[in-house]
C-alpha cells in the first residue's frame, strides 16, 4: 500500500512540476512589468515584449500539465488546485499588469488622470474576471453532479483571454519593427496605418482586457474546447 502512494506521488510530480513551470513564466512576466516601470531603463517596451512571450509560453505549460496528468494518471486534488493558482498568476495577474503597463509608456501624462485611473479600473475587472472565472471552474469540477461539458467552456477561459493580450502586444512589436518578409512584401516602410494601428493597441488595450473580463464571468456564451474536439475526431 505504502509502494502505491509512493509511486502515485511520483507520478503527480511530473504534471505538477509543469504546471509550476506555468507559474514561474508568469512570476517572470510580471517582474518584467515591474522593471519596465523602473527610471533609467534603456528599451522599458523591450521588456514588455518579453513579458508577452512569458505568457505565451505559460499557456503552452498549461496545456501539457492536463494532458499529461490525464495520460499518466497523475491528475490529484492538489494538482487542479495548483493549476488554478498558476493561471492566476500568468493568465490574470500579468496581462492585466501587460495591459496597463503597455498604456502607461503610450501616455505617461495620462496614467494619473481620470481617464488613466479608468484604465487601472479596466484592468483591474480583467483579473477580477480571470480569478472569478477560476473560482467558479473549481467549484464545477468539485461538484460531482455538475460537471463542465470537456467540449465546450462556459465563459471565455483565462488562457483564452490571456492569449488575447499577449498576442496585441506582440502585434504591437512585429508591427513597430517592420523587419520580417511577409511585412516587407507589403511595403519597404512602414505605411502610415501602422502608427495609428499600433496607437489603438496600446491606447485601447484596457479596454479590450475590460471586455475579456466580462466575457470570462458570462454564462450566455459557450467556448469550444478545440484541443478536445481535434483530438476526438482523430481517434474515430
Amino acid at each position: 500500500m505504502t509502494g502505491s502512494s509512493e509511486a502515485s506521488r511520483r507520478i503527480a510530480f511530473i504534471p505538477n512540476t509543469i504546471t509550476l513551470c506555468n507559474a514561474v513564466c508568469g512570476f517572470i512576466a510580471l517582474t518584467l512589468i515591474a522593471g519596465s516601470l523602473e527610471g533609467g531603463v534603456s528599451d522599458p517596451l523591450e521588456r514588455l515584449e518579453k513579458a508577452a512571450w512569458f505568457i505565451l509560453v505559460g499557456m503552452l505549460f498549461d496545456v501539457f500539465d492536463g494532458k499529461v496528468a490525464r495520460v499518466t494518471g497523475g491528475g490529484t486534488t492538489l494538482g487542479a488546485q495548483l493549476d488554478s493558482l498558476a493561471d492566476l498568476v500568468s493568465f490574470g495577474l500579468a496581462p492585466a499588469g501587460l495591459a496597463l503597463a503597455m498604456f502607461h509608456h503610450s501616455d505617461v501624462d495620462n496614467i494619473v488622470t481620470p481617464l488613466g485611473r479608468l484604465m487601472w479600473l479596466f484592468s483591474l475587472a480583467y483579473f477580477l474576471g480571470a480569478l472569478l472565472r477560476l473560482a467558479r471552474f473549481n467549484s464545477i469540477k468539485a461538484d460531482s453532479d455538475h460537471q463542465e461539458d470537456s467540449e465546450a467552456f462556459v465563459g471565455l477561459p483565462t488562457p483564452g483571454a490571456a492569449g488575447i493580450v499577449a498576442g496585441l502586444v506582440i502585434c504591437f512589436f512585429w508591427l513597430r519593427r517592420w523587419e520580417s518578409w511577409d511585412l516587407k512584401l507589403l511595403s519597404s516602410t512602414p505605411p502610415d496605418w501602422v502608427e495609428i494601428v499600433n496607437l489603438n493597441i496600446v491606447s485601447y488595450l484596457p479596454v479590450t482586457c475590460f471586455a475579456l473580463g466580462y466575457l470570462m464571468v458570462s454564462q450566455r456564451i459557450r467556448y469550444i474546447h478545440m484541443g478536445t474536439v481535434l483530438l476526438s475526431r482523430g481517434m474515430q
